[in-house]
C-alpha cells in the first residue's frame, strides 16, 4: 500500500519524493523508467552503502513539475515485484 496523505495540497508541494522498500536488484534504469512515466525527472538516485556499494533499498526522485507529486503519492507502486512506499520529502536533498 502506498502512502496516502489526505489534504496533501493543490499540487504546490515540492517535487522531491523519498522512495523506500526498493528491491535490492532494482537498477537506476528501472527506477527512472518507472517514475519517469509520471513526468519529467530532474534528478533521481538509489542510495548505496558507502562500504559495500550495494543498494540500501531507498532512493529519491525530483520532478520538474511539483504537481506530479500528488499523483505519485496517491498511487500504490510495485517495482521488481516489491511494493514500495513513497513520501513527500521536505528536507535537504543532498544525497550524503
Amino acid at each position: 500500500m502506498g502512502s496516502k496523505q489526505p489534504d496533501f495540497g493543490d499540487g504546490a508541494s515540492p517535487g522531491n519524493i523519498f522512495i523506500c522498500g526498493l528491491a535490492k536488484d532494482t537498477t537506476i534504469d528501472t527506477f527512472v523508467k518507472y517514475f519517469g512515466k509520471y513526468g519529467d525527472l530532474m534528478d533521481s538516485v538509489i542510495m548505496k552503502d558507502r562500504q559495500t556499494g550495494r543498494p540500501r533499498g531507498f532512493g529519491f526522485v525530483t520532478y520538474a513539475d511539483p504537481s506530479v507529486v500528488d499523483t505519485v503519492i496517491a498511487e500504490t507502486h510495485v517495482i521488481n515485484g516489491k511494493q514500495v512506499s513513497e513520501f513527500l520529502f521536505l528536507g535537504y536533498f543532498g544525497y550524503e
